[in-house]
């Protein structure tokens, strides 16, 4: 398998487990520790953002993550995956907006939405998070 692909389909994976992180998180807090609902996401944010970034630089990213200045690759990967869901979010509500079919049908308005944030995310990583020079 051609090894951009592979690192592509690594990415995905961690977004996968990532996700379940960030549901179960909120689901829980909200249900469990009766957390409010922005304080339960924020958690859940914050745990899945930090395991998909621990998976990327294990799995993915592996030949690039910096062995010295783990915090700096941290804080670049979250700040990255912030503006991710912004684009996530925007591309969702041009979506929405621009279209009646799709504001029909918003499921595919957020399936784009996610894949534009998905798309965003990994290439942020790739050319700037994970890049072995930008330690």
């Amino acid at each position: 398998m051609h090894s951009r692909l592979r690192e592509f389909l690594l990415f995905a994976f961690a977004g996968t487990i990532g996700f379940a992180v960030d549901a179960g998180t909120v689901t829980a807090l909200r249900h469990w520790a009766g957390a409010d609902l922005v304080s339960a996401k924020a958690a859940g944010f914050s745990l899945a953002v930090t395991v998909t970034w621990g998976l990327n630089r294990q799995w993915a990213f592996a030949g690039g993550a910096s062995t010295t200045r783990r915090l700096r690759e941290w804080g670049r990967y979250v700040w990255t995956n912030g503006v991710g869901g912004l684009v996530n979010n925007g591309t969702y509500l041009v979506a929405v907006f621009s279209s009646d079919a799709l504001a029909q049908q918003p499921a595919l308005a957020v399936a784009l939405g996610s894949l534009a944030g998905m798309v965003f995310n990994y290439l942020a990583a790739r050319r700037w998070v994970f890049r072995a020079d930008s330690r």
